[in-house]
C-alpha cells in the first residue's frame, strides 16, 4: 500500500514527487515512457512565462505567476539550466499596438512585475536582428528560458535521492476505487509486453495505447495524482462523472545550429492569436535558436510527425520576427503535443468530482511548464495534511549540478582528465561530451538506459551531426555498463533496438576498447 502514486513523470509529476519527498510518505511515480519527460514536457518551447498572457482570475494566471517566481531558486537548488533573459511581445503595425496595451493591463492584474512598452530606438538596440517592421513591444523582464528535460530530471533525481520510487515502461491501464477508500491501479509492463509482441507491430506505447492491454500487476495507494498528460482525461473519466476531453495539439519546431546562438538575447513573441501565443524565436539554454510552434489539433497522442506544410508555415510566420532566418543551418526539426482542453481551456486541478483522493493535473498545456512547481507545492502540503504526514528532518533539497565538459576551462579539463581518464575520452565531437559524462548519466539515481536518455542528459547527439558519429560509441557504453548485448540497446521505447537483425554480424566483430575507438 503506497501513500501516494503519481501517474506520469513529466514536469508536473516529477515536481510533485520532489515536494512530497519532503514528507514521511511512501511515494511512487509510474511512467509509461522509458525515462522522465517522454511526453509533453520534452518537446515544448522551454519558456518560463512571466504570466501576462492568461486571463485574470484563472488557474493558469495564478499558478503561472507563482511558478515563475519559484524557478530562480529551484535552478540554484537543483542545478538545472535556467536564464531570466526576459521576453518581448512584438507589434509589427500600429493596428497591433492596442493588443500590447491589453497584455500590459492583463499582466499588471495578474501581478507580473516590471512590464512596460518599449519603442525605437530601445527596441532594436535590445534586439538588432529583429525585423525593421517591428514598431513596439511589451518588455517582460521576468520572462525566462529553461531546459525542460533538465528541470524535470532534476526534480526526479532529487525525489529519488530522497526515497521516491520510480517505475518506467509501465502503463496505467485502469484506476478504480476500493471499498476502504483507497485506490487500485492496474499496470502493464511495456518491456514484458514488448518481449511477447510481434515484430510487425509498432514499438513501445503504440502497442498498448488504444488497444486491449494485458495487465501484469497492480498497486494500491491512498492518494493518486493524475499527471498523465495526454492520458489524463482517460484516467479521470474512469473515476469521475465530470468528463475531461484532452485534445492533442501538435506544435512543430526547427532548431538552428549553435553558430546562431547569439542572434537574440531574449524570447521574441508575436502578438498572440486565438490559437495561442504564436510562433516565437528564442535562444535556448543549450545556445541554439528555437523557432516555432504552430498549433494543429491531431487525432491521437501518437501523431508526433512533422510535416513539410507545417514547417513551412512556421518559417513563414517566424520571418515576421527575423527576416533572414538561416534555414540552411537548421540541424533538426521535431513536433511536440500539448495536452489541451479546448472546450474548457483552463487547467483542471484538484480532487476529481465524487473521487476523493484522486487529484488531477489535467489540461496542463501552456503555461504548465512554468506552473508545475507552484502546483506541486500546494498539492504536497494539502496531501501531507490529509494523510497527517510530518516533514522529514533528513530531506535534502539540493542536487549537484552535472558537469559539462564543454563549459569547463582547459585547466579544469586537464585536472579532471588527470584524476579520471574518462574525462579525456571524447565521445560526442559536436557537443564536446566525454565518456565520464555518459557514465555519470548511466549511474545516476535514475540511470539512463537508452541512447535517447543519454542524449537528453548529456547532449551527446544533439549537435550538428545529430549523433552521426557518437551514436555507436554511446550504445557501446550502455551495453558495457548495463551488461546487455549490443543489439539489445534501445534508442528509446521498447521495440526501438538499434541493431535489430544484426545479431550474427555483431557477434563476430573484433573487440575494440572504448579508448582506442574514441582516439581514432
Amino acid at each position: 500500500m503506497l501513500d501516494v502514486c503519481i501517474i506520469g513523470a513529466g514536469i508536473a509529476g516529477c515536481a510533485c514527487a520532489r515536494e512530497l519527498a519532503a514528507y514521511d510518505l511512501d511515494v511512487m511515480v509510474v511512467e509509461a515512457g522509458y525515462d522522465v519527460s517522454c511526453g509533453t514536457t520534452r518537446a515544448n518551447s522551454g519558456i518560463v512565462h512571466a504570466g501576462y498572457d492568461p486571463q485574470p482570475d484563472t488557474l493558469k494566471a495564478r499558478y503561472n505567476v507563482l511558478g515563475s517566481r519559484l524557478y530562480p531558486q529551484l535552478a540554484q537548488e537543483l542545478g538545472f539550466s535556467y536564464s531570466q533573459c526576459g521576453s518581448m511581445v512584438v507589434a509589427f503595425s500600429d493596428e497591433e499596438r492596442p493588443a500590447l496595451e491589453q497584455l500590459l493591463k492583463r499582466g499588471n492584474a495578474n501581478g507580473v512585475e516590471g512590464l512596460r512598452i518599449i519603442e525605437d530606438p530601445e527596441l532594436h538596440q535590445r534586439e538588432p536582428n529583429l525585423s525593421p517592421a517591428a514598431v513596439a513591444a511589451l518588455w517582460v523582464p521576468t520572462g525566462g528560458i529553461v531546459n525542460p528535460y533538465g528541470a524535470c530530471l532534476a526534480f526526479a533525481e532529487n525525489a529519488a535521492t530522497n526515497g521516491v520510487a520510480f517505475r518506467f515502461n509501465t502503463y496505467v491501464e485502469s484506476v478504480r476505487p476500493l471499498e476502504d477508500g483507497t485506490w487500485e491501479l492496474s499496470l502493464c509492463d511495456l518491456l514484458a509486453q514488448d518481449a511477447n509482441a510481434s515484430s510487425k507491430q509498432p514499438a513501445g506505447a503504440d502497442r498498448i495505447v488504444g488497444q486491449q492491454p494485458t495487465p501484469t500487476d497492480t498497486v494500491q495507494a491512498r492518494i493518486v495524482i493524475n499527471a498523465a498528460g495526454l492520458e489524463s482525461g482517460r484516467l479521470n473519466n474512469q473515476v469521475s462523472p465530470h468528463r475531461i476531453k484532452i485534445t492533442p495539439r501538435a506544435g512543430e519546431y526547427l532548431l538552428l545550429d549553435k553558430a546562431w546562438g547569439g542572434a537574440f538575447t531574449s524570447t521574441i513573441f508575436q502578438v498572440p492569436t486565438k490559437a495561442g501565443k504564436g510562433v516565437l524565436v528564442t535562444p535556448t539554454t543549450g545556445s541554439n535558436v528555437l523557432i516555432g510552434p504552430d498549433a494543429i489539433a491531431r487525432d491521437t497522442a501518437r501523431e508526433l510527425q512533422t510535416t513539410g506544410e507545417g514547417l513551412a508555415g512556421v518559417l513563414e510566420h517566424a520571418r515576421r520576427t527575423w527576416e533572414h532566418i538561416p534555414v540552411q543551418d537548421a540541424i533538426t526539426n521535431f513536433a511536440g503535443l500539448r495536452s489541451s482542453c479546448l472546450e474548457e481551456p483552463d487547467f483542471h486541478l484538484g480532487e476529481a468530482l465524487d473521487a476523493p483522493g484522486f487529484y488531477n493535473i489535467a489540461g496542463f498545456d501552456s503555461p504548465g511548464l512554468t506552473s508545475a512547481p507552484a502546483v506541486a507545492q500546494e498539492y504536497a502540503a494539502r496531501i501531507a495534511d490529509q494523510l497527517h504526514a510530518q516533514k522529514r528532518p533528513d530531506f535534502n533539497p539540493h542536487r549537484p549540478a552535472p558537469l559539462f565538459f564543454s563549459q569547463l576551462t582547459d585547466e579544469e579539463r586537464a585536472r579532471l582528465a588527470e584524476k579520471d581518464p574518462a574525462w579525456g575520452r571524447l565521445i560526442c565531437r559536436c557537443e564536446l561530451v566525454t565518456e565520464a559524462q555518459i557514465l555519470a548519466a548511466l549511474r545516476s539515481p535514475l540511470p539512463a538506459t537508452t541512447t535517447d536518455a543519454v542524449k537528453w542528459r548529456t547532449r551527446a547527439g544533439m549537435g550538428r551531426c545529430q549523433a552521426g558519429f557518437c551514436l555507436p560509441l554511446v550504445a557501446e557504453l550502455i551495453a558495457r555498463e548495463t551488461g546487455c548485448e549490443p543489439w539489445q540497446v534501445r534508442k528509446g521505447w521498447p521495440g526501438s533496438e538499434l541493431a535489430v537483425g544484426l545479431r550474427g554480424c555483431l557477434t563476430d566483430l573484433p573487440e575494440v576498447s572504448m579508448g582506442e575507438e574514441a582516439a581514432r
